[in-house]
């Protein structure tokens, strides 16, 4: 497709593959909502997928737009946020194969995170951690049906784990599993059960903005916190109002302006 606009990559596992969906409320899906004819929201989640695996495939998504011939044209779309959500299958238990020790997964996660600072020397990608969610191991034993495979505790040396390499690294993080936790210890009247919708994953709750919002609005919070420039309520439309629009001049004013597009998160 001609005229691409810039771009926000969710990049993750399974929470991140469905958070486009509707029957779940999904916080992708809200993101892309939020920025529709601003930025396009792009879903790279990987059901089952842990950071070794995920890092491999990294490099093949992320552009090159330090070759000669990329650099020739500054009047494309160009990734200019991304965020990386994984930890869940990292956490699973010896011997399963998604395991990743503790201290390889921190390696892995950094890695990602310079891949990403790299692929644009010019202009590079924002970047934003995800921790994983809190594990409810009774709903996931009964989701299974068999031996399970995670544990809670060891799923929050994860989360503990994520939260230190965004702090090595300066980058911005959700903290979902104090999230959730904090609204579940806070006398909200919710549980686990309520957050996840089988132990692991999220459920409505845990997806959408609401009375007791998670991660859709606090990816949002994060965002422009950090970046008020991305903030969509601030964020032009690409191509005007239909109540702007003049009849007699509708050959100029409906054409696509790529230097503006492309060129306004440098």
């Amino acid at each position: 497709m001609n005229h691409l606009y810039n771009q926000i990559v969710l990049f993750g596992d399974s929470i991140t593959q469905t958070s486009f969906s509707s029957q779940n409320k999904g916080w992708g899906a809200g993101l892309s909502q939020a920025y529709v004819r601003k930025l396009d929201v792009y879903n790279r989640g990987f059901s089952g997928y842990n950071t070794e695996w995920a890092k491999e495939l990294l490099t093949q998504l992320l552009p090159n737009h330090d070759s000669k011939e990329q650099s020739q044209n500054s009047d494309r779309a160009k990734i200019v946020l991304v965020t990386i959500f994984f930890g869940a299958n990292d956490a699973a238990l010896k011997p399963y194969k998604q395991h990743i020790d503790l201290d390889k997964y921190k390696e892995n996660l950094t890695q990602m995170v310079n891949m990403v600072k790299k692929s644009n020397s010019e202009s590079p990608p924002r970047v934003i951690l995800i921790t994983p969610p809190p594990l409810d191991e009774e709903a996931w034993r009964n989701t299974r049906g068999m031996e399970i495979d995670r544990k809670s505790e060891v799923t929050h040396q994860y989360a503990l784990a994520c939260l230190q390499v965004a702090q090595e690294l300066n980058v911005p993080v959700v903290n979902l599993w104090n999230l959730i936790m904090d609204l579940v210890e806070g006398n909200s009247g919710f549980t686990l059960k309520d957050y996840l919708s089988d132990g692991l994953h999220l459920s409505s709750l845990g997806n959408e903005e609401s009375v007791n919002n998670t991660l859709f609005k606090e990816l949002m919070e994060v965002i422009i916190a950090n970046w008020p420039e991305l903030d969509p309520e601030k964020l032009p439309m690409i191509q005007p109002v239909w109540s702007d629009v003049d009849p007699e001049n509708g050959s100029e004013i409906f054409k696509f302006d790529d230097e503006f597009i492309c060129n306004r998160f440098k």
